[in-house]
């Protein structure tokens, strides 16, 4: 896998006088720590800027550091067994990268993909335990969210490996949604950019039938797509298609 030339920069922390501690982050594990834990963090590491396509972490390297994505979207994939490459997870600005690999010193179980220009701060593995060690908040939001991913992997093994076509790419969607939906003016939209060849990899299929599945959940109503971007219309609907319990509170059109 090609690892372009990383950009890098000084690192000056917050950037704010008087070390003022940096905007919190809106998701991920560290969106409800308080300003000093937040001011602490923003001391750690270095900024890097990644290219689209660039690769921030391999499979198989040592797990020697950990990062905070703060802008852009990257991808997570894996090796399969027949040479190919699957698609677990996006990744969008606030949320953890590598820290599997820190915690535990194995090496990285998964390659980390810059979809589109990213920035990150990076913490050397030492240094990020030792911010944990220090911060017991912090370590605990940091747990969760390992516990989370796991779950959603769990889950995710469990949603793609069965049933039709159609209520595979539609439970994808829905968890999706529940991540990454941001309202729009006709419903969600699942604010991250995937192709249909990202959908497929997520939900287990082949582009063949991921077209025909979008084009079904278009002609009910429940989605509408365009280049790169995707919005529920009808979270009743996709749930329906996906054989999910109906949202709480109802559901329906926006």
């Amino acid at each position: 896998m090609h690892n372009a030339q990383r950009v890098t920069g000084p690192d000056r922390g917050s950037g704010r006088p008087g070390g003022a501690a940096p905007t919190p982050f809106v998701r991920g594990p560290f969106a409800g720590l308080d300003a000093a834990d937040l001011r602490e963090l923003g001391r750690l590491g270095t900024r890097r800027v990644y290219a689209p396509g660039e690769a921030l972490m391999i499979e198989g390297e040592p797990g020697d550091r950990a990062a905070v994505l703060l802008t852009g979207c990257v991808k997570v994939v894996a090796s399969t067994e027949d040479g190919g490459e699957a698609l677990l997870a996006v990744r969008l600005p606030g949320e953890l990268l590598g820290e599997l690999a820190v915690l535990d010193g194995e090496p990285r179980s998964a390659s980390v993909l810059a979809v589109r220009t990213s920035t990150t701060r990076e913490i050397g593995g030492p240094a990020f335990l030792d911010f944990l060690a220090d911060r017991p908040t912090a370590a605990l939001a940091v747990q969760r969210s390992v516990t989370r991913k796991l779950r959603s992997a769990t889950r995710h093994r469990v949603d793609a490996g069965h049933g039709t076509g159609l209520a595979r790419l539609a439970r994808t969607l829905h968890t999706l949604l529940g991540s990454y939906g941001t309202p729009v003016d006709d419903g969600l939209r699942i604010d991250i950019p995937l192709s249909h060849a990202d959908l497929a990899a997520l939900a287990r299929l082949s582009a063949a039938s991921v077209e025909r599945s979008l084009r079904t959940l278009r002609d009910q109503g429940a989605v509408r797509t365009s280049y790169r971007e995707l919005v529920v219309r009808d979270r009743v609907l996709l749930a329906r298609a996906a054989g999910v319990p109906l949202p709480p509170d109802g559901g329906g059109r926006a």
